[in-house]
């Protein structure tokens, strides 16, 4: 019984001394992306710090970061021709996919990256064969949260605080950025300068949208027209305006809405959730 014992002590610590867990062919790495402008002026990005914890920023809609995908054995990735980067997320209890991009087959010591914004949420990241999905040589999940948003933003879902936004209806605006002549009538026909201001940096999100809308008489709003407007290089920005001569040609109550493109397009309208700041014109 003693040697039965022994055999068996030892048959135990030769099996786990070989068991090895098998390792991932290459290694998903996440790191803070830094922006910066290369000489011709064009944004660009480069890896900071590496990060676990993963959090959105106030003020922000989304987690931006750099993505590195170490090689730890390329002689296992044996893709025919491409190898692809599949990120998804879980919403409503399924998984849906939100990035993907892909490169081909890499060399030995080969680091492949890129960089996007993810979304708060349960998120996966893999990597595999772009021709055959179900061969995967490495994966990655994380959880992403989103900071609640500041008391008096009125939206909790909505990332900054409106009281620090304002839309200026008004005749001109100075050298200063200051309006001249605020106003809230105008005669039908008159050309009006809109102007958004806000009293904080805002993240460049790109093209912003204003709205037109024009007050029905049970207090409805009639969609009129919208316009894009562009921030251009500007990494950080407060203040946006254009004059607009064309929507005010029929006596009413306008109401006027600016919200980022992305977020009108998500919602189908610059009125209906993630709108930066609103103002009404009277047209007499």
């Amino acid at each position: 019984m003693k040697n039965l014992k022994y055999f068996a002590l030892i048959t135990c610590i030769f099996l786990l001394g070989n068991f090895k867990v098998e390792a991932q062919a290459c290694q998903i790495q996440l790191h803070e992306c830094i922006n910066s402008k290369s000489p011709e002026g064009n944004l660009q990005s480069s890896p900071g710090k590496e990060v676990n914890d993963f959090r959105i920023s106030e003020g922000e809609h989304a987690l931006r970061m750099y993505i590195k995908i170490v090689m730890n054995d390329d002689q296992k990735i044996n893709a025919k021709n491409k190898v692809q980067l599949i990120v998804t997320k879980i919403e409503g209890g399924n998984e849906v996919e939100i990035h993907q991009w892909a490169w081909y087959t890499p060399s030995k010591n080969e680091t492949l990256s890129t960089d996007c914004y993810f979304p708060e949420g349960e998120i996966t990241l893999k990597i595999v064969d772009a021709d055959n999905h179900q061969q995967i040589y490495a994966t990655r999940k994380i959880i992403i949260k989103h900071k609640p948003a500041k008391a008096g933003s009125g939206n909790a879902d909505f990332p900054y605080d409106r009281t620090k936004f304002k839309i200026w209806t008004c005749k001109n605006i100075d050298d200063n950025w200051k309006p001249i002549q605020p106003v809230s009538k105008i005669k039908v026909g008159e050309c009006i300068q809109l102007f958004f201001e806000s009293q904080d940096l805002i993240k460049n999100l790109g093209s912003m949208r204003w709205g037109i809308y024009r007050l029905k008489s049970d207090g409805s709003e009639e969609y009129v027209n919208q316009k894009d407007q562009g921030i251009g290089q500007l990494d950080f920005w407060r203040r946006l305006s254009y004059e607009e001569c064309d929507e005010f040609r029929v006596a009413g109550i306008y109401r006027i809405y600016i919200a980022s493109k992305d977020d009108a397009d998500a919602y189908f309208a610059v009125n209906s959730k993630n709108y930066f700041a609103k103002a009404d014109l009277i047209v007499e």
